[in-house]
C-alpha cells in the first residue's frame, strides 16, 4: 500500500472522489496497541498528524517493540503535535477503547489480511498494484482526476 497510496491520494482522494480511512489491526501485542493509540492521539490534535505519525511509525517500526509512551511522544513531537496533550490522550482509556473497538469490528467482518480495502462493500485484500486499484475504483464509479 505504501507504494500505491500516494498515487491513489493524488488521483482520487485529493479531489474528494474517494475517502481513505484507516482501521486498526492489533495483532502484535502491546507494541501494536500502543502504536495504534499513538496515531489516534496525534490525529486527535490534527487529522493530518494521524497520517504523519502513521508513516513515521511505519518507517521506524523496528523501534516500536520496546517503545513506551515517552518514546512514542518523542516520535509524535517530530510530527508537530503537542506532546503534553498527546501524553494525556495516551493515558486516557478512551484511546485504547477506540482502537480495540475498531480492531474488533474488522475481525467481525472477517478481515484478516493487511492491507485490506472496502470499496463500497467489496473487500479487496492484499497489496495490489495501482492499475488494479484503478479498475476496482472504476467499477465502483470513481474516476481519477
Amino acid at each position: 500500500m505504501l507504494r500505491v497510496e500516494p498515487e491513489i491520494i493524488r488521483s482520487y482522494v485529493a479531489s474528494g472522489e474517494v475517502q481513505l480511512a484507516f482501521h486498526h489491526v492489533l495483532d502484535h501485542g502491546n507494541a501494536s496497541a500502543l502504536a495504534h493509540r499513538a496515531a489516534e492521539c496525534a490525529g486527535a490534535q490534527d487529522a493530518f498528524a494521524f497520517w504523519r505519525l502513521h508513516d513515521l511509525l511505519f518507517e521506524r517500526q523496528d523501534q516500536l517493540w520496546q517503545a513506551d509512551v515517552a518514546a512514542l511522544a518523542a516520535l509524535a513531537g517530530e510530527t508537530g503535535v503537542d506532546t503534553t496533550a498527546f501524553t494525556a490522550c495516551m493515558e486516557d482509556p478512551a484511546s485504547a477503547d477506540k482502537v480495540t473497538r475498531m480492531d474488533q469490528a474488522r475481525r467481525e467482518r472477517g478481515i484478516r489480511l493487511r492491507p485490506s480495502f472496502d470499496v463500497n462493500g467489496q473487500l479487496v485484500e492484499g497489496g495490489i498494484p495501482y492499475k488494479a486499484f484503478q479498475q476496482v475504483l472504476a467499477e465502483a464509479g470513481a474516476a481519477p482526476r
